[in-house]
Formats: structure tokens, sequence, C-alpha cells
């Protein structure tokens, strides 16, 4: 099973209690018999010898707790079993069945909270045969030999060890599933995307439950599509890439219903065989129980993956109509039942976070899509139209250089018309690293590129403000644009002399009028201004156009605020 990391501070405060209870173990034995002395014999100098040198053992221990020492790691694999040794030692010195120095509990507890159930088990066998096999050795030569004792003591090791083990394995078993869901908590990043999120998981699940390979198919039937991600130990992190997944194969895969988690032990052993027709595991997960399934489908689906067992839950992914999740085994019994409803609760736990992480990158591609879709209409609006005016300026400064008339003063205004260009696109890319234009950016930014577009057009320009225009720095440039798209829109698509650009704050609203007189020539078509109505539309506004008897225009933005 999977054992995660602890950080070095848990690991050597746990090493630490643990020295210091053997260390007090000893002590407080070779206190008793210096209080109760032990019959007078041969025995008794090596019974203070060997506590001596077992006090000497826990306070070396004790001592490479405190200093952190590396090689403390590899001491503890066979610690337990050391002080196993020890006991036995110690007990066999005591030539009687009510010996004091009965502490084989302590390595059990040691062996089943630091390394897991069978190991505790192991050590409670251990002790129980070793215990069992040195008072019967003694019993020639034990004066106050007892039977009842002596049965019972393997009894007691056998029965509470097995319940120590039990609960050692499980605490620990505890702490690897709250450090597994930890572990894929931080995963969904949303920077690494959806399949890297999902590619990560797998291999955590496959690493936890020790399995061969993590599966996950998913599909939409309406469609006949399907994909499949598939993790194994030689590729972990293969799970973040889908690749198509035959129909055929898929609609076996998903056949389970959808509400049906179930565990498959793999084909029974001829000494044992579960009645006709019963799978091993199954949990309903509308219903909340657990309940058996035809093992016919369980054994179909095994010899579909190719594998002795497996365990496998509904996995709801938002993308796709269904979703199966599998970790498989090549051995049989590869799995527990009750490692059923801990998947269950991953999945239950990791299906939010990755519809989370699907839609932050949703949003962060809308966004960025918006901040393009943005930029071409910045460059549309107030970059590529100047230079619409300077090609105006050179073709009428062309024609009269060839007609011999005297051009300098075109000129100069054509050059100071680059100059001002120049520096706007400037202010453009400042604007695009920082906007922070200010709150009251709006009416001087509009009045300047009135005056700029009255000179290189040659329309009149007139600006009309009311109310408190102070707004943000974003609307404001999406404002500044709007008025910017308008006033090029009356240049190309009418003949009009005037126009009118009218901003107005009101009842929580920011209106934006660009306004044209007829030119008295026909009425042109009907016209939709698109950058403009996107602009509104992105602002949660809208913009319509409003016709005028002398075959003018109004342009009529309203954006809420």
């Amino acid at each position: 099973m999977f054992s995660p990391p602890k950080t070095s501070t848990t690991r050597f405060i746990d090493d630490r209690i643990v020295a210091a209870m053997r260390l007090m173990l000893a002590t407080s034995a070779l206190l008793i018999i210096y209080l109760d002395p032990l019959e007078r014999g041969r025995s008794v100098a090596s019974t203070y010898t060997l506590l001596g040198l077992y006090i000497l053992y826990g306070t070396v221990l004790y001592i490479l707790t405190l200093r952190h020492s590396p090689f403390l790691a590899r001491i503890n694999t066979l610690a337990h079993w050391v002080d196993v040794g020890w006991y036995a030692a110690l007990l066999a010195l005591g030539h009687s069945t009510s010996s004091i120095f009965f502490f084989f509990f302590f390595p059990i507890l040691v062996a089943a909270f630091r390394w897991g159930f069978f190991s505790g088990l192991w050590v409670a066998v251990a002790s129980a045969v070793l215990a069992t096999s040195v008072i019967l050795v003694s019993a020639a030569s034990a004066t106050d030999f007892q039977l009842n004792r002596f049965l019972l003591y393997p009894i007691y090791l056998l029965v509470l060890g097995y319940m120590l083990a039990y609960r050692g394995g499980f605490e620990l078993t505890l702490k690897q599933r709250l450090a597994l869901l930890k572990e894929v908590t931080r995963l969904s990043n949303p920077r690494f995307g959806v399949d890297q999120t999902i590619g990560s998981i797998m291999a955590r699940l496959q690493a936890f439950y020790k399995a061969d390979g993590c599966l996950l198919v998913t599909g939409d039937p309406s469609l006949d599509q399907y994909r499949l991600r598939r993790a194994d130990s030689r590729q972990p992190e293969a799970g973040a890439h889908a690749e198509p997944l035959p129909a055929a194969v898929a609609k076996r895969l998903l056949a389970l219903p959808d509400n049906l988690a179930v565990v498959y032990h793999g084909k029974p052993r001829a000494w044992w065989r579960p009645p006709l027709g019963v799978s091993d595991d199954a949990c309903d997960l509308t219903s909340g129980t657990h309940r058996t399934v035809g093992r016919e489908v369980s054994e179909a689906l095994a010899a579909t993956l190719g594998v002795e067992a497996f365990v496998t839950v509904p996995f709801p992914y938002a993308g796709e109509a269904i979703g199966r999740l599998y970790l498989t085994a090549q051995r049989p019994g590869g799995f527990r039942d009750v490692e059923l409803d801990f998947l269950l609760q991953v999945v239950e736990h990791v299906t939010p976070m990755i519809d989370n992480v699907r839609l932050v990158d949703r949003l962060a591609s809308s966004a960025a899509e918006e901040e393009r879709q943005r930029i071409a209409r910045d460059l549309h609006d107030s970059v590529i139209q100047p230079y619409i005016g300077l090609q105006m300026g050179l073709v009428a400064t062309h024609q009269k250089l060839a007609s011999g008339g005297e051009v300098s003063g075109e000129l100069a205004q054509l050059i100071e018309m680059t100059n001002v260009e120049i520096a706007d696109l400037r202010g453009y890319v400042r604007g695009l690293k920082a906007r922070d234009g200010g709150e009251d950016s709006l009416l001087p930014a509009v009045r300047r590129f009135a005056r700029k577009f009255a000179e290189a057009t040659r329309i009149d320009v007139d600006v009309e403000a009311k109310g408190d225009l102070r707004v943000n720095d974003r609307l404001a440039a999406e404002a500044f644009q709007i008025v910017a798209e308008g006033l090029s829109n009356v240049r190309r698509h009418t003949g009009a002399s005037r126009v009118t650009v009218g901003l107005l704050r009101q009842n929580g609203h920011l209106i934006l009028r660009i306004e044209n007189e007829g030119s008295g020539e026909s009425v042109p078509a009907p016209f939709t201004p698109r950058s403009i109505t996107e602009r509104a539309a992105a602002l949660g506004g809208r913009a319509h156009v409003e016709r005028r008897a002398d075959g003018g225009s109004a342009v009529v933005v309203n954006i809420p605020l």
C-alpha cells in the first residue's frame, strides 16, 4: 500500500516518543527488581547486566532521535524485532511463568502503528511463539511453573496482539488516506489543465493501491465516441493523454449500471466457491447499500481488461455523458472490499475539483479570446484609422504637387500628424502594459481625438458632455474606442461635414451619442456598426442607430455602470 512521506518534524516526534517509552520500560524494570530483588541465583547478575545493556541500547536510540540522525530510518525498520529479542532473553533469565519481563506488547504496538497491520500481526505471532518456547524450555528448572499462565500467555499475545495490530494498521491507513486526499487536492491546480490533473490523480491512485494499472473510460453514446486514459507502473503519468477507444470495447467496459461500483477478486479457489452467479462485492450508489451482481458480468470485464482482479467505480465527467474508473491487478484478490468505499470517496472528492479546473480553464480561454478581440478592435479603431487619414493627406499633397502647387504647408501638417500618431501608438503600447489612465481620462481623451480627427478629415466635431463622467480606466478605454469607431464610420460611410459627440451620465448609465447631420444627398442604406455593437455587448450594454429627418443618423450606446 502507498505510504506517503511524513514530514521530518512529525517523524522525529514519533520516534522520540517510542525511544522514550523504551527507555522508561527498561529503567522501570531495573528499578522494580532493585526494590524487590529477585531470588538469589546465577541469573540475578545476568539479569542486571542484560537490563543495563538494554538501558544503554535505549539511551543510544533516544540520543539518535534528539540529534535527528539519518541512520534512524534504517534502524527503525528492525527496532521492534530487536526489542522482541531483548524481551525473550529477559524472559528466559526469569525461569518462571510469573516473570515481570513480559513486555511483548510494546514491539507489537510499535510495529503496528509504524508499519501497519501485517507487520504488527507478524510481531504478535513471533512473540507468542518465542515466549511459549522460552517458557517451555526453562520450565524444567523453574520452581513455580504455573500451567494456567503458560497457556494463557500465547492466547493473550495472539488475541490482544491482533487487536493492537488491527488498530495500528487502521490508524496508519487513515493517515495514508488523508495524505492521498490532501495530495490530490494539491494536484488540482488550474495552471496544469484538466488533462494533466486527471493524469496525476490516476497516477496517485495507481500507486496508493499498488495496482498494476489505472484506466479511465469516458464517452458519449449518442455520438458513439469514446476515449481511454491509461496509467500503469511503467508509465504512471500516461493518464494525461486520452486516446480513441473502439465503441465495441468501450460498451463492454461501460456495461455496468452508472450507479454501481464493483470489486472483483478474481476466479474463486477450488476449495471455496461463492453461490452460483454471485460476484464478490458491489455498492449501489443510489441506495447506499452493498449487494451482489452477476459473476459472469465481472468475469467478462476481467477478460476484456486482461486482468485477474479489478475495482471499478463510476466517474462523473462533465465533458462526457458517462465515465468509469478501473484499478486493475494481475493477481487474484488484489483489492479488498473496504477499499471500494474509500475509492468512491476519492472520486466524489476529485470530480468537483476537476470541474472547477475545467471551468477556470474555459474562463481563461474565454478571457484570452475576449482580449484578442479587444486588441483587434483597438488596432482597427485607433491604430489603422490615423493611417487612413495620413493616406488621404498624402494623396491630396501628391495631386497638388502634380499640378505645380505649393505643398510645404501640407507636408508640415502631415509631419505633425505623424508625430502625434507615433506618440499615440506609444501611449497605446503603454496602456497594454498597465491600465491606469485614471477615472477622469475619458472626456480629455475624446476631445483630443476629436481635434485631431477634425484636422485630418476637415470634418467639424463638437463634443458635448453632461454629468459626472468619471469612470474606471477599463470602461473609459472602451468608451473612447466606441467614439473613435463612430467618428471613423461617419467619415467612411457618409458625406457629413459636421458631427456631434455627446457624453452623458444619467441614472446609473453612460450614454454615448455620435450624431452626424445629413449631407443633402440620397439617404444611405441602413447600417449596423458591428464593432460598436460588439463592444457595447461586452460591457453589458446595447447600441442602436437612429435616423434623422435630414438624412443624417445617430449611433446611441447605453452602458450600465
